[in-house]
């Protein structure tokens, strides 16, 4: 019989007799010593179940917890998504998904059940006859480290293309939150221009600056300048060091969030009205194109937006920037394709105050019902 080596030093510890170790390094006992043994053995196994056992149970999946449908919407890379549809009015009937789909796309390191109000958003849209979709992008998680926009707007539009193909789908809305929202900028300008037409609804949550906030970092000069040197020698490829930000990224993707003019920075406040308009113009001519409306939803209480900062200010001065080009179309009726919504004490995700996140859901379904009015 062998014995592992902590066994055999508790044996010849407690100096149990007719206990032998051969040359060969196995271990033997005489037979009336077998019961000992294991009951040695038994002892020390309860005791380790004891104290690895949870005191607690764990809390109930605080975001919600959705039934639906998990598919593969693409396979190099392996991706997949989550859809819950509204129950069928006839309960022995098949289910078939709706034509219309609203798409949850999180922040960084956010992934399936990206937002507290998660399942408050799905009920909302159910009642409305839409599915919620939640997708895993290869952004998602941690992923957002080694990617950029290019690669989620690639994504977002395969997933769209396989709803339409596969899961009944015909049209879209895309409800982002925080980097989430310039995915969703990002898509209505480079997205594949059959899905960006069949998108009628956007909405957008905590869309802030990635880098204004890294700014009050007191090594963020350090960091920019590192990561501008990885770049000068053709290695904007590789990871930043360790101490530069919280989760592996690499020099290109930290610029991209923290440098200033970078590909993610679109809702700086300290962009001129010019480069605003650059940056966010396309939103007003998809919605006079394809009679799109995008919400803008900023919370008063925001943890990620340096106090300087004048939030109704800069979600006004964000808005002008996306209707900019509407009133400029002779082909259109004059409208906003953009609306802002400030909710007054509300943090970045909507999780402090009660009720949030209804406010926020509850202008999300008034959208629906007017970017597509035969609901």
């Amino acid at each position: 019989m062998k014995i592992s080596k902590k066994y055999k030093g508790m044996l010849s510890a407690s100096r149990v007799p007719a206990f032998r170790q051969s040359a060969s390094g196995s271990c033997s006992c005489s037979p009336a010593l077998l019961p000992s043994l294991f009951g040695l053995i038994h002892f020390h196994s309860k005791t380790y179940q004891t104290t690895m056992r949870p005191a607690v149970p764990p809390p109930l999946s605080p975001y919600g917890t959705l039934q639906g449908t998990l598919f593969q919407y693409s396979t190099f890379p392996s991706l997949v998504a989550f859809e819950s549809c509204p129950p069928s009015p006839d309960a022995g009937a098949a289910l078939t998904p709706p034509s219309n789909k609203v798409i949850l796309v999180g922040g960084l390191s956010d992934g399936l059940l990206p937002v507290p109000y998660t399942q408050t958003l799905e009920k909302a849209v159910h009642k409305l006859g839409w599915s919620l979709v939640q997708p895993v992008i290869s952004s998602s998680y941690l992923g957002f480290g080694h990617g950029n926009l290019d690669r989620d707007t690639g994504e977002v539009s395969a997933l769209m293309r396989y709803l339409c193909a596969h899961r009944s789908g015909e049209t879209f809305a895309i409800v982002g939150h925080s980097t989430g929202c310039q995915n969703a900028v990002h898509f209505l300008k480079h997205g594949d221009k059959d899905m960006v037409a069949r998108t009628k609804s956007v909405a957008l949550q905590a869309p802030v600056s990635d880098r204004e906030h890294a700014m009050l970092e007191d090594n963020y000069e350090n960091n920019i300048s590192t990561a501008r040197k990885m770049m000068e020698e053709k290695r904007g490829e590789e990871m930043m060091p360790r101490s530069a930000f919280w989760a592996p990224i690499t020099a290109a993707r930290f610029l991209s969030l923290q440098d200033f003019g970078g590909s993610d920075d679109f809702f700086s406040s300290d962009l001129t009205d010019r480069q605003l308009s650059d940056r966010l113009g396309h939103v007003g001519r998809w919605g006079a194109d394809h009679d799109g409306f995008l919400l803008a939803a900023f919370s008063g209480a925001d943890e990620y937006v340096p106090d300087h900062v004048e939030k109704d200010a800069l979600l006004e001065r964000l808005c002008n920037a996306m209707n900019e080009e509407v009133g400029l179309r002779s082909n259109v009726e004059e409208r906003s394709v953009a609306t802002p919504l400030i909710i007054p004490k509300a943090n970045h995700n909507l999780s402090k105050e009660e009720g949030d996140g209804a406010c926020f859901v509850n202008a999300v379904a008034e959208q629906l019902k007017i970017a597509v009015p035969s609901l």
